[in-house]
């Protein structure tokens, strides 16, 4: 015969955890993810604000030209076309205008002068 505990002994089953639960016996940690948290979302949303700038004008640097986005590139081709007219090799069209900054700053960025080479002189070349 067996000498170990009877079949007929309940068995003690955990409850399952929640939340709630490791929460309330975890304060410390709780609290400090939390703030962990707030912090993060808020340097994501400074990032993504700040990453929308300003509208882009001649004076913008390829690096700048860069985080705009597509709605100020477009703007600024249209304006560009009404100020300066058509870009030679590429014509009056915004989505030329923008392919000739593209270029140009492409070319900017692989002689490392795309923060000092603006949007104009990338349509030039002249940097």
């Amino acid at each position: 015969m067996s000498s170990g505990a009877s079949g007929t002994q309940p068995s003690q089953i955990d409850t399952p955890w929640t939340v709630r639960g490791l929460i309330a016996g975890h304060r410390t940690a709780a609290l400090l993810s939390g703030a962990a948290l707030v912090v993060m979302v808020a340097l994501i949303a400074v990032a993504m604000l700040a990453a929308s700038g300003g509208a882009v004008t001649d004076a913008t640097t390829c690096t700048q030209w860069g985080s705009s986005n597509v709605h100020q590139q477009h703007a600024y081709a249209t304006l560009y076309v009404k100020e300066h007219g058509s870009v030679p090799k590429w014509g009056t069209a915004p989505a030329m205008v923008i392919n000739a900054i593209n270029a140009g700053c492409f070319q900017a960025y692989g002689e490392d002068v795309d923060d000092t080479t603006t949007v104009v002189q990338a349509i030039s070349g002249d940097f």
